[in-house]
């Protein structure tokens, strides 16, 4: 089974990426977002280490995460960015292993590693190839404030948060640009995908 990783800074269009590949017979998306929140439930050792780290404030009072405060923690400060990720990335990490092993034993002819932070973890090592999608700073802006509900400065300070572009771009075997509409990213990827041979 071939393990694609699909990763790029945040608005650039991962996600409109997975929907097309979601399409395909026999590929699978593990969505690392999802699978992040997972480790971070109601409960899990993952949220209580957060706790510990960052305050009992980033627990709302039903004993969830309160994404937006510990957000607002960690999107202004690289060592507490830093941190979270050391925290959170081997939950992450022993997740998606689980979730390749179900994709392989079902027979999948390959696995998208849909993943923000693919380097930074460390699942770019469970990769067979590396997928970038990047679009210019502004388009970026704008669908992330229309995505999350955010200020211009609030999506800014995410934007901020990652690594630039050319972090992305340098590790990619292959690029996908994203600055058009749907129908020019569809078109990429249907070429990409016939490269990879599936």
């Amino acid at each position: 089974m071939m393990v694609i990783g699909l990763t790029g800074p945040t608005g650039a269009g991962k996600t409109a990426v997975c929907r097309v590949l979601a399409d395909w017979d026999g590929i699978s998306v593990v969505d690392c977002d999802q699978v992040a929140r997972k480790v971070v439930g109601k409960g899990k050792r993952c949220l209580l280490d957060l706790a510990v780290e960052f305050s009992p404030v980033i627990i709302s009072a039903d004993g969830t995460l309160n994404r937006r405060r510990l957000a607002q923690i960690v999107f202004t400060d690289r060592e507490k960015l830093k941190r979270l990720n050391a925290i959170v990335f081997p939950h992450i990490l022993e997740e998606i292993e689980e979730e390749l092993a179900a994709a392989r034993w079902r027979g999948d002819r390959a696995a998208v590693l849909d993943a923000p932070t693919l380097f930074e973890s460390g699942a770019d090592r469970l990769c067979d190839t590396i997928v970038v999608v990047t679009a210019s700073p502004g388009i970026r802006q704008f669908r992330i404030m229309n995505r999350d509900g955010l200020s211009p400065e609030e999506a800014q300070n995410r934007m901020n948060s990652q690594q630039d572009e050319a972090f992305y771009v340098g590790r990619a075997d292959h690029i996908l640009r994203n600055d058009e509409d749907s129908a020019a990213l569809r078109l990429q990827v249907l070429e990409l995908m016939n490269r990879l041979g599936l």
